[in-house]
């Protein structure tokens, strides 16, 4: 028993241990000279106050949290990932805008309201949207052609001449195609109303 005592001061004054308890003795010393010390000692030797605490301490809220512990430490290691961490603060961000806007509140009373919440995602997503998303390749391809033409400076046609020159072009012709295409389903839209 006599040698675990030796080892135990031995283990104590060793220097960096010393600088520890040094700091620690002179936190205490401070803690007493604000009258900090006596205010605990005082609150320890009140059963009732104990009594408050370790309710307020213990209870199922708290034993729940300790039971959740590794749940809540996975999820810190998810939160502690620097893409998580900027994609969260993102998302913030973005809900912060849309409150600041003043979207936030007719989004949630949307999300509250199954009627009008069926309504909007009907809206988005029927066979029309579904078909535009199916065809969204073609759909950006034909905007980029139509974009890539404004950008070129092009003769004015002023004759049947003209378009008949230009019909030996076969991108012309193609063009064409696709503009009759067009202008026939166009026309079954407008037929249909």
């Amino acid at each position: 028993m006599e040698t675990l005592e030796v080892q135990t001061i031995d283990k104590l004054m060793s220097p960096d241990n010393l600088m520890t308890i040094n700091r620690v003795l002179d936190l205490l010393g401070t803690l007493d000279r604000m009258g900090i010390l006596d205010l605990v000692n005082g609150a320890l030797q009140d059963e009732e106050l104990i009594g408050k605490i370790m309710g307020s301490i213990i209870n199922d809220n708290t034993l729940s949290m300790v039971t959740q512990l590794n749940n809540l430490g996975s999820l810190m290691k998810v939160f502690m990932d620097k893409d998580v961490a900027d994609d969260l603060q993102y998302v913030f961000k973005l809900l912060s805008s849309l409150r600041n806007s003043g979207l936030m509140d007719p989004i949630i009373g949307m999300l509250n309201d199954p009627e009008t919440l069926g309504k909007v995602l009907g809206s988005l997503v029927n066979d029309k949207t579904l078909q535009l998303i199916e065809n969204w390749n073609s759909t950006l391809d034909l905007v980029n052609a139509v974009g890539n033409a404004l950008k070129q400076e092009h003769k004015p046609v002023k004759s049947v001449i003209d378009i008949y020159r230009m019909m030996k072009d076969p991108e012309v012709q193609n063009g064409l195609g696709l503009l009759f295409g067009i202008i026939k389903e166009l026309g079954k839209i407008a037929k249909t109303k």
